[in-house]
């Protein structure tokens, strides 16, 4: 239910907590007044209805190297707010830069001698795991791979080259 009428004090508590960037269901439960009421008074009073965005702070923990969804929880602001500050900085995420051909070429060979599982070369030789997988899949011309660690390296469910020689079955 609004409240049409605010005292001054109220008035003035509403304008000190949305300077300092208090949340308007915040500001209400403090006040003991609802939601729309902080609204309706942040419009007569030109004040900001929603939250200024921390650039500063979300650039500082991204340098840092902490992780998009992460700095949206610490600093309670939706992530799509984060990734669009991101974007208007032109930060560029190591894990999401273009992969070197030469990284991508030691992988294949790896791939090739089935050396350990796709992820952990993919660690191993810097290679994102989207591509990583996309790159094993084109060598070993398979359509999924098992999950897990408990299988086999690069174990297929479908069968590949040589799959009757392996089970004994020509």
């Amino acid at each position: 239910m609004k409240r049409w009428h605010l005292t001054k004090s109220e008035r003035g508590k509403i304008r000190r907590m949305t300077l300092a960037g208090k949340r308007q269901s915040v500001i209400a439960r403090k006040l003991g007044i609802g939601r729309d009421t902080v609204s309706m008074w942040q419009v007569r009073m030109n004040l900001p209805t929603k939250l200024v965005t921390p650039e500063g702070k979300i650039m500082e923990l991204f340098q840092k190297g902490m992780g998009g969804y992460a700095i949206a929880k610490k600093l309670r602001v939706s992530a799509n707010r984060v990734w669009a500050t991101a974007k208007k900085f032109g930060y560029v995420n190591a894990r999401c830069a273009p992969t070197p051909p030469e990284n991508i070429r030691k992988f294949s060979e790896a791939v090739r001698r089935r050396e350990d599982y796709i992820i952990r070369l993919a660690r191993k030789y810097g290679v994102a795991i989207c591509k990583a997988k996309q790159v094993a899949k084109e060598i070993l011309r398979t359509a999924r791979f098992r999950p897990g660690l408990s299988k086999p390296a690069l174990s297929s469910d479908f069968p590949q080259k040589h799959f009757y020689e392996k089970v004994g079955n020509r």
